[in-house]
């Protein structure tokens, strides 16, 4: 009987977050002044929850598209190419990706960051989350540094355990110089060796503490 009771109890729970979920959502459709664009970010909101992609990023989408005045079609197309490349992230940053990685792995293939790109960051760190280092290297290639170049100085830093402050600090640096006027590739090649001038060598890495960023 106590464990019918508990079966009982988690189901109303269930019942109640997608109530909630589906209340929030609803709430923010009614900013859809326009009735057809509105009824396709409904439906694609369902069929991308049915499929087990969160809907905060997708209603996200739909919104800035609302915003810059798009046509229904164009909204559905972004949410599309969206919930895609949440696959494909999914794919790529396997076998369990969180979250924020998943966010970060779709806003990089937005980007053209390759697949195999990503798949080479989780295999330099299967353990932690990379959402960084995902958020960094999108940020480079957005800012037209090439993307094999871009991940090439991504994966070095890494090996060389370079923390979350200074690979920041690099995409703001490589931001200024090409505001600036610098060619992206000589950008990145200049800051990222400046970086790579206060990492010990790459023998000298296994003997230090890494940057660990449990994963949850």
């Amino acid at each position: 009987m106590n464990f019918i009771r508990r079966c009982a109890a988690v189901a109303a729970l269930a019942v109640a977050v997608a109530t909630t979920a589906s209340a929030q959502q609803d709430s923010r459709l009614t900013l859809i002044r326009d009735d057809a664009t509105r009824e396709v970010v409904r439906q694609q909101l369902g069929g991308a929850l049915s499929r087990g992609v969160p809907v905060e990023p997708m209603m996200a989408k739909a919104l800035e598209g609302v915003a810059k005045r798009a046509s229904s079609k164009s909204i559905k197309a972004a949410m599309t190419r969206l919930e895609e490349n949440w696959h494909r992230a999914a794919k790529a940053l396997a076998p369990n990706p969180t979250d924020d990685e998943l966010s970060a792995g779709a806003d990089a293939l937005q980007q053209n960051v390759p697949e195999s790109a990503l798949r080479a960051l989780r295999k330099q760190a299967p353990s932690r989350s990379i959402a960084l280092e995902i958020g960094v290297l999108t940020q480079l290639v957005a800012r037209n540094v090439e993307p094999g170049q871009a991940s090439k100085m991504v994966l070095e830093l890494m090996a060389r355990k370079a923390t979350g402050t200074q690979l920041t600090a690099l995409s703001s640096a490589v931001q200024e110089d090409v505001e600036a006027g610098l060619a992206p590739a000589m950008a990145l090649d200049l800051r990222g060796r400046g970086i790579m001038s206060l990492l010990p060598p790459p023998s000298a890495v296994s003997t230090l503490n890494p940057r660990s960023t449990p994963r949850p």
